[in-house]
């Protein structure tokens, strides 16, 4: 008789985040999910993460003041994101005006 190993739904994730594309979507998810952790609540507030492409995430802002506020913790964004993710899932960040992002 063979021996039947109980899984339990956190293994079972932790395989289809490693194994699948829906784990890559959801891995990508936790930025949005956790995004007032990442970048902080008063940086939140003016900008909010748009898509994430080759490592390289576009995040939408209210100002160009908050555009330069956001690119001095652009590194920090950067190491909490993949610190949050346990490997390099951002490598750059890509700052948008409101404005044009509605354009695109």
């Amino acid at each position: 008789m063979s021996e039947h190993k109980i899984h339990s739904a956190a293994d079972i994730l932790k395989k289809l985040i490693a194994t699948t594309p829906l784990g890559k979507v959801f891995e990508q998810a936790q930025i949005w999910d956790n995004w007032t952790e990442i970048a902080g609540k008063v940086l939140a507030e003016h900008g909010h993460p748009k898509d994430l492409r080759e490592r390289r995430l576009r995040v939408i802002v209210d100002s160009a003041v908050w555009m330069h506020k956001y690119s001095y913790c652009k590194w920090e964004i950067i190491r909490r994101i993949n610190r949050m993710a346990g490997k390099e899932l951002v490598s750059d960040l890509f700052f948008l005006l409101a404005d044009d992002a509605d354009e695109e």
